[in-house]
């Protein structure tokens, strides 16, 4: 498949290959030049448009960009305490390694973040403006050849989705279970610093990927979700073993369903080190899986259960 770069400079091209045989076409047949401009308005603007967006994929299409802009109190636009800027884009850092680590990894608390997911998903802070103040960040991901979403706008897809579901307690339970432990502790220990310095925070996201995204979080939203959070902590990691019969993958989304010998459907996340077997294995087979189990324990001891498959083979 073509980069999104190049499929834009052939549309580019081809509008422009249209406008000159029109036009020649035209001169042809002795038209005159204002009739001719008429007929061929229409091309040049298309060819505007595109040019504009040609403009706007090359600005982006390397990397994603967000702009954090914080609220400090009693300190003048274009100002903010180490303290804050540190503990503010710190949690934001360590909150998307523990997402990118559920997504591309798996959701344990245990254990250390691969360093090849931590340089994947750093955040550069390309500069800095008044405003308030405003910090605005990179992370970049390889060049695009295909017209496939990278992983670095997966993973702030899924930041974004659960700042977006942090406002009803049952999605915010039902994200946090899907992210992992982790994330749990590292959103609580965000929401909490962002109550504690009194400095409300608005993150807008860029990406050729998605349609842009904008989200605030002021002290009392950040109080009232890390409240609901501590409520969550009550969280629990099982190793499951199964058998049964891999009834649907999707490689591209890393999701599964499996229907063990008792008839229980499962569905969950593919980690990363199964995704190779999976895909090789073929469906409706019967098969053993090494299961993660993740419990989380919400208000009124609501219980959310999410799956990640981390390893599985073939039974004869």
């Amino acid at each position: 498949m073509m980069s999104p770069q190049d499929w834009m400079n052939e549309k580019i091209q081809e509008t422009e290959s249209i406008i000159k045989a029109t036009k020649e076409q035209l001169s042809a047949l002795n038209i005159p030049d204002y009739v001719q401009s008429l007929q061929i308005s229409s091309f040049e603007r298309r060819l505007e448009d595109l040019k504009r967006e040609q403009k706007e994929i090359e600005r982006v299409s390397n990397k994603e960009e967000m702009i954090l802009t914080m609220h400090p109190p009693n300190l003048p636009s274009g100002q903010v305490s180490v303290r804050t800027f540190t503990l503010v884009l710190g949690g934001l850092q360590n909150l998307s390694d523990s997402i990118a680590n559920t997504l591309f990894n798996q959701p344990s608390e245990k254990g250390k973040i691969p360093q090849d997911i931590l340089e994947q998903n750093e955040f550069i802070l390309r500069e800095t403006k008044a405003g308030s103040f405003k910090a605005v960040l990179e992370v970049k991901h390889p060049e695009q050849y295909t017209l496939d979403e990278p992983i670095q706008s997966q993973i702030i897809g899924e930041l974004f989705k659960l700042l977006e579901s942090s406002d009803v307690p049952d999605q915010l339970a039902e994200s946090i279970s899907q992210l992992g432990p982790r994330t749990l502790r590292n959103y609580i220990e965000w929401t909490k610093s962002i109550k504690e310095l009194n400095t409300s925070i608005e993150l807008e996201w860029t990406s050729s990927f998605r349609q842009p995204s904008r989200i605030s979080l002021n002290v009392e939203k950040a109080e009232r979700i890390f409240k609901t959070l501590s409520d969550f902590s009550d969280t629990t990691e099982t190793e499951v073993k199964i058998t049964g019969k891999l009834t649907g993958a999707n490689v591209r989304i890393k999701n599964f369903e499996i229907v063990t010998d008792e008839g229980e459907k499962i569905t969950g996340r593919i980690s990363k080190d199964a995704l190779e077997k999976i895909a090789n294995l073929g469906l409706n087979k019967k098969c053993e899986a090494d299961l993660l189990k993740v419990t989380v324990i919400g208000p009124a001891n609501r219980e959310k259960v999410s799956w990640t498959l981390r390893d599985i083979k073939l039974l004869s």
